[in-house]
């Protein structure tokens, strides 16, 4: 007897089109769906970050007195390596030497001295924002050694290149424009070269002064022109507000539409970025520097700058540093251009 079979037909190319078109069309759905899960937990994390350094600023003052300086204006070191002890990175800390740490420090700048230049290479992930990451980041022009808010604007000193140092994506806020006198000192912020604010001096209360935010240290679109090292980010000023694209001397993110900030009593609000230029003395202008003064006497309104709490043509000035080839001990003037930009040489 002869068995029949019946031979089965393959898919026809226009199947098997229709099928791949299919997945195609379910992987689009899909990315971004996946890409906002992504952000949602970066920001998060972010969040918490914040959060951490706040909290270090509390329990420094607990030890000290004092809240940490915004910037150490003599060993150019900022405020991120005094909260090392307190986010669990002190075998990073005690390679510091403590004349540096002094307020004034009598120990010369800290990339002159070889431990404290090794110490500044090491990587700390609670000083990163994982949307941006700025450690994998390879600036086109270089890696800031300091800089910091000071009368009238803000000045540095970096490094050529993609310096081996460790970065960071936050920076504790000077207010306005830093310890001023005048119009723009009536937002004197926690934070200023030198400062020594105690939790009691923060006039404002607490819950109505920013202590810090999110930066990125350069141009946050297009190449990446700069970074900066956590050992040297001193305080930045909030005059410029949340413009975006963030530059150099601005708070900014990679976030979509905000930055966030930690305020004085370790809560976390975010703030809606603006344009690529400020507005100054403009109602929500006004509304940011009552967020970041300690000593004005407003109490913040945020609806004007977009703020939610987490669950967890102005004749500003800029100067940049550069040092010498092959030395990391002097510091030379080059000039000054809107924004000025010179190079540092490790």
């Amino acid at each position: 007897m002869m068995s029949r079979f019946r031979s089965r037909s393959a898919f026809t190319l226009i199947e098997l089109l229709v099928v791949i078109a299919i997945i195609a069309i379910l992987i689009g759905l899909l990315l971004p769906a996946v890409q906002k899960v992504r952000e949602a937990a970066a920001r998060m994390q972010c969040g918490n970050n914040i959060k951490q350094l706040a909290l270090a600023a509390h329990n420094y003052e607990s030890a000290y007195g004092t809240l940490p300086p915004g910037f150490n204006s003599t060993s150019y070191i900022g405020t991120l390596a005094y909260l090392l002890p307190y986010i669990e990175q002190e075998n990073i800390y005690r390679l510091i030497p403590n004349e540096l740490l002094v307020v004034p420090a009598t120990g010369g700048v800290w990339y002159g001295n070889t431990p404290t230049y090794a110490a500044a290479q090491y990587r700390v992930k609670t000083f990163q924002c994982p949307s941006d990451m700025s450690d994998n980041q390879s600036p086109t022009v270089g890696v800031f050694a300091y800089f910091t808010t000071d009368a009238g604007g803000v000045s540095g000193a970096y490094f050529g290149g993609n310096a081996p140092l460790g970065r960071t994506n936050y920076s504790f806020s000077a207010g306005s424009l830093g310890d001023v006198t005048g119009f723009y000192g009536t937002w004197k912020g926690p934070f200023t070269s030198n400062s020594k604010t105690s939790i009691v001096g923060v006039n404002d209360g607490s819950s109505n002064t920013v202590f810090l935010g999110e930066m990125l240290g350069g141009a946050e679109t297009g190449a990446r022109d700069f970074v900066s090292c956590w050992i040297g980010t001193g305080a930045l000023p909030t005059a410029w507000g949340t413009i975006s694209p963030a530059q150099w001397y601005s708070f900014g993110s990679k976030h979509t539409g905000i930055v966030q900030f930690g305020w004085g009593d370790g809560s976390v609000r975010s703030m809606r970025k603006i344009g690529a230029a400020t507005d100054w003395f403009s109602t929500r202008w006004y509304a940011q520097m009552a967020a970041s003064g300690m000593i004005d006497g407003n109490v913040v309104n945020y609806d004007q700058i977009g703020g939610y709490r987490l669950l967890y043509s102005h004749n500003a000035q800029f100067g940049l540093s550069v040092l010498p080839e092959g030395d990391r001990r002097s510091v030379g003037f080059l000039g000054q251009v809107f924004p000025a930009l010179a190079a540092l040489r490790a």
